[in-house]
C-alpha cells in the first residue's frame, strides 16, 4: 500500500463522515477507521471494500483515549506507511 494516499478517519461515523469516506474511496484512497461502534465500522469497512475495491483498515477504539489512538496510528503507519488527510471526529 505505500505510495496510495490514505485517509485516516476517527470518530463518530455519521452520514457527513460517510460521505468523505465515500469520497476519497472513490479516488482509490487506502482508508482507516478507528470508531467506537464495532457494528457499524465493520459495515463501512465492508461495503466500502466491496463497492470501491480499495483496502479498508478498521479499529474498534475510543478516540478519546490516548493508548487507542497511539494503537491505532501504529497500526495505521505499519499498513499504509504514510497518511494524506486525518479526519477527526471527537465527542
Amino acid at each position: 500500500m505505500r505510495g496510495t494516499k490514505v485517509c485516516v478517519f476517527a470518530g463518530m461515523a455519521g452520514a457527513k463522515e460517510y460521505s468523505l469516506l465515500e469520497k476519497y474511496a472513490n479516488q482509490g484512497c487506502g482508508i482507516a477507521i478507528m470508531d467506537r461502534n464495532k457494528e457499524l465500522g465493520r459495515r463501512i469497512k465492508e461495503e466500502l471494500e466491496r463497492i470501491y475495491h480499495v483496502k479498508v483498515f478498521f479499529f474498534h477504539g475510543d478516540v478519546d483515549s490516548e493508548e487507542d489512538r497511539d494503537i491505532f496510528l501504529a497500526a495505521v503507519k505499519q499498513m499504509y506507511g504514510n497518511t494524506d488527510c486525518i479526519i477527526c471526529n471527537a465527542d
